[in-house]
């Protein structure tokens, strides 16, 4: 389950782009206004960034270059109108991954997101072990280690962001999404994940989340 930020001030637009990523089980949050988008970008970890152009408060070029300045490892996909070749040549200049024109499909903008999942690294390695993302199983030694479902998905989140801060909420809404529970034990998931290591590669990061540390 991947999370999404979307920034568009079409709300009519918006809200269509909103209920095709949901109904392809992406977490979809959506601003109007650059201004709050530029908050929420400081505040949390997105895997994809759908970002217009021109849009009110910091406009969608200054968005892509601030996200790429605080090394945020979520793809950027800008959606615009636009035709002026400044703008084409300066998204990609500040570090944007795709870029689509509006009137656009459905069927395109999802081609373009599933393009930019499969270019994603297969596996991680460090130490010992090696994590296939595809699969979400963790090998020591070319030896598969024994995960449960959620020590899985808890996992591909964390090495996602490896060395980055994962939120407690964005834990939340990967691992239990859709269970509806009211308070899940983040904790004790991360505590039995620990122990499946020789070494604690989890850090805690006090009222935050947790980071995965290689």
């Amino acid at each position: 389950m991947y999370s999404v930020l979307l920034v568009e001030d079409d709300l009519q637009l918006a809200k269509i782009v909103k209920r095709i990523l949901e109904s392809k089980d992406f977490i979809v949050t959506l601003v109007e206004d650059g201004s709050k988008a530029l908050e929420l970008i400081k505040n949390n970890d997105y895997d994809f960034y759908l970002i217009d152009i021109n849009i009110p408060g910091v406009n969608g070029l200054e968005l892509v270059k601030y996200i790429r300045e605080l090394k945020k490892n979520g793809k950027v996909i800008m959606i615009t109108a636009s035709v002026e070749e400044y703008n084409f040549k300066k998204a990609y200049e500040y570090g944007c991954d795709d870029y689509i024109k509006k009137p656009f499909h459905a069927t395109e903008l999802e081609v373009r997101i599933k393009h930019l999942m499969e270019k994603e690294e297969e596996s991680i390695k460090f130490d010992d072990y090696e994590f296939i993302f595809s699969s979400s199983d963790l090998f020591k030694n070319k030896e598969m280690v024994n995960l449960r479902k959620k020590e899985k998905k808890l996992l591909y989140i964390l090495l996602k962001n490896a060395n980055y801060t994962v939120n407690n909420q964005k834990i939340i809404d990967y691992v239990w999404g859709g269970e509806n529970k009211k308070d899940p034990p983040i904790r004790q998931l991360v505590n039995e994940l620990r122990k499946k290591f020789d070494k604690d590669y989890i850090k805690t990061v006090v009222g935050v989340g947790y980071r995965f540390e290689i």
